[in-house]
């Protein structure tokens, strides 16, 4: 017998259509979103508590999302300033901040640090660079690694200049 992967939904799939028919119906609909919520509600499977879905995502969050995250979590004084990581200081000028249409983890995590810090959002950042003030682009570009216009990152350099001391 083959060992079973994780991947590998077969056995749980028919215990279910064995066991827990209307269930297995209810997934087969789409009246349970997942397999694992129907595997739970059959009692296969135990609910993750939050502290157990806080830890899987902590573990999967890139270091640029950890260091954003404990900024967040000084800034609204639920971690006292010493536990968080120490920041990188401003950047020397002529540092680059991106690579080509993309910016650098490193730049990421100094305007979502700033962004902490000063409540904002991209909608603000985008308006305070003299754009309109359409956060969509930033956002993606913060959370999904998208690409940016060239004229939003040489923006992006001047107010992440204007915003040193802010923690970049």
């Amino acid at each position: 017998m083959a060992k079973k992967t994780k991947g590998d939904d077969a056995p749980n799939l028919h215990r279910l259509k064995a066991e827990f028919p209307e269930i297995h119906a209810a997934l087969a609909t789409g009246k349970i979103p997942s397999l694992r919520r129907a595997l739970v509600l059959a009692g296969l499977k135990p609910e993750r508590s939050r502290l157990e879905k806080l830890k899987n995502s902590w573990a999967k969050a890139s270091d640029a999302e950890r260091a954003s995250f404990l900024a967040w979590l000084v800034s609204k004084d639920a971690l006292p300033a010493a536990a968080a990581p120490p920041e990188a200081g401003p950047q020397p000028a002529g540092t680059p901040i991106a690579s080509g249409r993309y910016l650098l983890p490193s730049t990421i995590a100094g305007i979502r640090t700033i962004m902490t810090r000063r409540g904002l959002k991209p909608a603000d950042v985008m308006a305070e660079m003299g754009f309109p003030p359409d956060g969509r682009p930033l956002a993606r570009a913060l959370t999904r690694n998208a690409s940016l216009r060239l004229s939003v990152i040489a923006g992006l350099e001047a107010w992440l200049s204007r915003n040193a001391g802010e923690g970049c």
